[in-house]
Protein backbone atom coordinates (compact mmCIF):
# COMPACT_ATOMS: atom_id res chain seq x y z
CA UNK A 1 0.00 0.00 0.00
CA UNK A 2 1.20 3.83 -0.85
CA UNK A 3 -0.50 5.95 1.29
CA UNK A 4 0.52 8.76 0.00
CA UNK A 5 -1.43 7.64 -3.63
CA UNK A 6 -4.82 8.18 -4.34
CA UNK A 7 -6.41 4.63 -5.68
CA UNK A 8 -7.29 4.37 -9.08
CA UNK A 9 -10.38 5.59 -10.09
CA UNK A 10 -13.10 2.77 -9.58
CA UNK A 11 -14.11 3.59 -13.79
CA UNK A 12 -10.37 4.69 -15.00
CA UNK A 13 -7.77 1.50 -13.82
CA UNK A 14 -5.54 2.13 -16.65
CA UNK A 15 -4.73 4.70 -19.01
CA UNK A 16 -3.57 4.37 -22.76
CA UNK A 17 -2.97 5.72 -25.55
CA UNK A 18 -5.76 4.86 -28.54
CA UNK A 19 -4.13 2.78 -31.33
CA UNK A 20 -5.17 5.49 -33.65
CA UNK A 21 -2.44 7.63 -31.45
CA UNK A 22 -5.30 10.00 -31.06
CA UNK A 23 -6.85 11.47 -27.60
CA UNK A 24 -6.30 9.00 -24.59
CA UNK A 25 -8.24 5.80 -23.29
CA UNK A 26 -9.07 4.66 -19.74
CA UNK A 27 -10.01 1.24 -19.62
CA UNK A 28 -10.78 -0.59 -16.09
CA UNK A 29 -12.25 -4.60 -15.74
CA UNK A 30 -15.98 -4.99 -15.58
CA UNK A 31 -15.42 -6.59 -12.21
CA UNK A 32 -13.47 -5.88 -8.86
CA UNK A 33 -14.27 -2.06 -7.89
CA UNK A 34 -16.37 -0.98 -10.97
CA UNK A 35 -18.93 -3.81 -10.46
CA UNK A 36 -19.07 -2.92 -6.64
CA UNK A 37 -19.82 0.10 -6.88
CA UNK A 38 -22.76 -0.30 -9.49
CA UNK A 39 -23.98 -4.25 -7.83
CA UNK A 40 -26.76 -2.58 -6.59
CA UNK A 41 -28.30 -1.54 -9.97
CA UNK A 42 -30.32 -3.97 -11.10
CA UNK A 43 -32.64 -4.17 -13.97
CA UNK A 44 -34.97 -6.89 -14.97
CA UNK A 45 -32.67 -8.62 -12.92
CA UNK A 46 -29.48 -8.04 -14.05
CA UNK A 47 -26.44 -5.60 -12.88
CA UNK A 48 -27.19 -2.31 -15.39
CA UNK A 49 -23.87 -0.04 -15.23
CA UNK A 50 -26.04 3.42 -14.63
CA UNK A 51 -26.54 6.29 -16.37
CA UNK A 52 -24.25 8.57 -13.86
CA UNK A 53 -21.84 5.86 -14.07
CA UNK A 54 -21.29 6.79 -17.81
CA UNK A 55 -21.15 10.59 -17.06
CA UNK A 56 -18.79 9.53 -14.22
CA UNK A 57 -16.69 7.38 -16.65
CA UNK A 58 -16.29 10.11 -19.16
CA UNK A 59 -15.29 13.08 -16.50
CA UNK A 60 -12.81 10.60 -15.14
CA UNK A 61 -11.42 10.45 -18.31
CA UNK A 62 -11.91 14.12 -19.33
CA UNK A 63 -10.90 16.01 -16.43
CA UNK A 64 -12.43 19.54 -15.93
CA UNK A 65 -14.83 19.36 -19.08
CA UNK A 66 -18.26 19.88 -19.77
CA UNK A 67 -20.36 17.00 -21.22
CA UNK A 68 -22.68 17.82 -23.49
CA UNK A 69 -24.94 15.88 -26.54
CA UNK A 70 -24.96 12.75 -24.51
CA UNK A 71 -26.59 9.84 -25.94
CA UNK A 72 -27.08 6.62 -24.38
CA UNK A 73 -27.78 4.09 -26.95
CA UNK A 74 -27.48 0.72 -25.16
CA UNK A 75 -27.23 -0.82 -21.90
CA UNK A 76 -24.56 -2.17 -20.12
CA UNK A 77 -25.15 -5.20 -18.09
CA UNK A 78 -21.44 -6.11 -15.99
CA UNK A 79 -21.86 -9.42 -15.20
CA UNK A 80 -20.09 -10.95 -17.54
CA UNK A 81 -16.45 -12.15 -16.35
CA UNK A 82 -13.77 -10.91 -18.18
CA UNK A 83 -15.82 -7.81 -19.54
CA UNK A 84 -13.41 -4.63 -19.99
CA UNK A 85 -15.29 -0.99 -20.19
CA UNK A 86 -13.27 1.93 -21.75
CA UNK A 87 -14.14 5.40 -22.10
CA UNK A 88 -12.20 6.98 -25.21
CA UNK A 89 -11.68 10.41 -25.66
CA UNK A 90 -10.75 11.86 -29.01
CA UNK A 91 -11.08 14.97 -30.91
CA UNK A 92 -13.59 16.57 -28.19
CA UNK A 93 -15.59 13.10 -27.82
CA UNK A 94 -15.90 10.49 -25.99
CA UNK A 95 -17.27 6.80 -25.88
CA UNK A 96 -18.11 4.40 -23.41
CA UNK A 97 -17.67 0.81 -24.85
CA UNK A 98 -17.31 -2.47 -23.53
CA UNK A 99 -15.54 -5.83 -24.99
CA UNK A 100 -15.72 -9.05 -23.17
CA UNK A 101 -12.46 -10.23 -24.99
CA UNK A 102 -10.25 -7.37 -24.19
CA UNK A 103 -9.68 -6.71 -28.01
CA UNK A 104 -12.01 -3.33 -28.81
CA UNK A 105 -11.63 -3.19 -32.63
CA UNK A 106 -15.26 -4.28 -32.87
CA UNK A 107 -16.62 -2.68 -29.50
CA UNK A 108 -20.41 -2.47 -28.53
CA UNK A 109 -20.67 1.47 -27.69
CA UNK A 110 -22.82 1.98 -25.09
CA UNK A 111 -22.76 5.93 -24.57
CA UNK A 112 -21.55 8.31 -26.89
CA UNK A 113 -21.00 12.16 -26.36
CA UNK A 114 -19.48 15.52 -26.78
CA UNK A 115 -17.08 17.89 -24.39
CA UNK A 116 -15.95 21.25 -24.57
CA UNK A 117 -13.33 22.99 -21.80
CA UNK A 118 -14.77 24.63 -18.77
CA UNK A 119 -18.61 24.53 -18.20
CA UNK A 120 -20.55 26.39 -16.16
CA UNK A 121 -20.11 27.14 -12.43
CA UNK A 122 -22.57 25.19 -10.20
CA UNK A 123 -25.52 27.86 -9.42
CA UNK A 124 -27.95 27.32 -5.80
CA UNK A 125 -31.27 27.12 -6.56
CA UNK A 126 -34.18 28.27 -3.83
CA UNK A 127 -36.59 25.35 -4.41
CA UNK A 128 -39.21 26.29 -2.01
CA UNK A 129 -40.63 27.63 -5.30
CA UNK A 130 -40.76 25.07 -6.66
CA UNK A 131 -42.68 22.82 -4.55
CA UNK A 132 -45.44 25.26 -4.19
CA UNK A 133 -47.51 24.50 -6.27
CA UNK A 134 -46.28 20.49 -6.71
CA UNK A 135 -47.94 17.61 -4.65
CA UNK A 136 -45.88 15.22 -2.46
CA UNK A 137 -44.80 11.66 -3.73
CA UNK A 138 -45.11 8.90 -1.46
CA UNK A 139 -41.60 7.73 -2.17
CA UNK A 140 -41.66 4.18 -0.77
CA UNK A 141 -44.75 3.80 -3.05
CA UNK A 142 -42.44 5.31 -5.94
CA UNK A 143 -39.37 2.07 -5.80
CA UNK A 144 -42.36 -0.16 -5.18
CA UNK A 145 -43.74 0.81 -8.82
CA UNK A 146 -40.09 0.72 -9.66
CA UNK A 147 -39.78 -2.62 -8.88
CA UNK A 148 -43.38 -3.71 -10.20
CA UNK A 149 -41.37 -2.65 -13.89
CA UNK A 150 -37.91 -4.36 -13.39
CA UNK A 151 -36.15 -2.03 -11.70
CA UNK A 152 -34.86 -2.99 -8.82
CA UNK A 153 -32.94 -0.12 -6.91
CA UNK A 154 -30.35 -1.91 -3.78
CA UNK A 155 -29.77 0.08 -1.09
CA UNK A 156 -27.05 2.48 -2.70
CA UNK A 157 -29.58 3.09 -5.16
CA UNK A 158 -32.24 4.17 -3.15
CA UNK A 159 -31.36 7.70 -3.25
CA UNK A 160 -34.57 9.50 -2.83
CA UNK A 161 -36.13 11.22 0.14
CA UNK A 162 -38.41 13.88 -0.80
CA UNK A 163 -40.11 13.91 -4.09
CA UNK A 164 -43.06 16.81 -5.54
CA UNK A 165 -44.59 16.47 -9.05
CA UNK A 166 -46.71 18.52 -10.60
CA UNK A 167 -48.26 18.60 -14.05
CA UNK A 168 -45.29 19.30 -16.28
CA UNK A 169 -42.33 19.23 -13.93
CA UNK A 170 -40.58 17.09 -10.61
CA UNK A 171 -38.14 18.19 -7.94
CA UNK A 172 -36.59 16.04 -5.68
CA UNK A 173 -34.21 15.80 -2.62
CA UNK A 174 -31.49 13.26 -2.58
CA UNK A 175 -30.13 11.29 -0.12
CA UNK A 176 -25.75 12.57 0.53
CA UNK A 177 -23.42 9.91 0.04
CA UNK A 178 -21.35 9.05 2.71
CA UNK A 179 -18.98 7.79 0.71
CA UNK A 180 -18.00 8.89 -3.03
CA UNK A 181 -15.52 5.87 -2.94
CA UNK A 182 -13.70 8.19 -5.85
CA UNK A 183 -16.43 9.55 -7.66
CA UNK A 184 -17.70 12.66 -8.43
CA UNK A 185 -21.31 12.35 -10.48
Amino acid sequence: AFPWRDPPHPFAHRSLPPSDGTGFVNRSLASGALHALVANHIVQGRVIFPGAGYLEMARAAAGAMALHDVYFLLPLAVEALGLMVECAISDGRFEVRSRDDGAFTDATVHCSGAMTAGGKAWRRVDHAPMRAPSRVVDVGALYDGFDAIGLQYGPGYRTLINAWGGASDALARLRVRSTHEGTQV
